[in-house]
């Protein structure tokens, strides 16, 4: 089995859209790449992901702090990134790396990239301090303290 280290993006701090677009907490989680709930979760981001263009072309009041989060490789590394502004443009996707790599040293915090969708395994946008999508998230809720868990249950929305 190979292990993919996924980027937990975890924010406590409020507003919830000011920290993830500025400051958020990047903890690089291990995750077996055959994980059945990670791989629902993405299946699940990449099902809604025409969600997330049109409310990303079409912002409504209160819809803020638009990122997504993209699977890198560096020759046999694997490692998802949160990518944040992003920026759709004649049928490319550009952002910028918000999280510090860990194994995949091929790009760095800061670095502004342009994707494939393919590679696209999640998303998030911030409703009225509400985080919509980061199904990833969700999936990783079983390797977490109950209490962090409750707290970012009432933070996390559908679209």
């Amino acid at each position: 089995m190979h292990k993919a280290l996924v980027c937990l993006c975890v924010v406590m701090i409020c507003p919830l859209a000011t920290a993830i677009a500025r400051d958020p907490v990047d903890k690089a989680v291990p995750v077996e790449s055959d994980d059945a709930e990670m791989t629902a979760a993405i299946d699940k981001a990449r099902g809604l992901l025409p969600h997330f263009w049109q409310t990303l072309d079409k912002p409504q009041r209160g819809e803020q702090g638009f990122a997504l989060k993209v699977r890198m490789t560096d020759g046999s590394d694997v490692e998802h990134f949160w990518l944040t502004p992003v920026e759709r443009k004649d049928g490319r996707i550009f952002g910028t790396i918000n999280n510090d790599p860990n194994t995949v040293k091929s790009v760095a915090l800061g670095q502004r990239v342009e994707v494939p969708e393919a590679d696209i395994t999640d998303w998030l946008y911030i409703r009225d301090d509400m985080m919509i999508g980061n199904y990833t998230l969700r999936a990783m809720f079983k390797a977490m303290p109950p209490a962090q868990v409750r707290a970012l249950k009432k933070r996390l929305g559908d679209p």
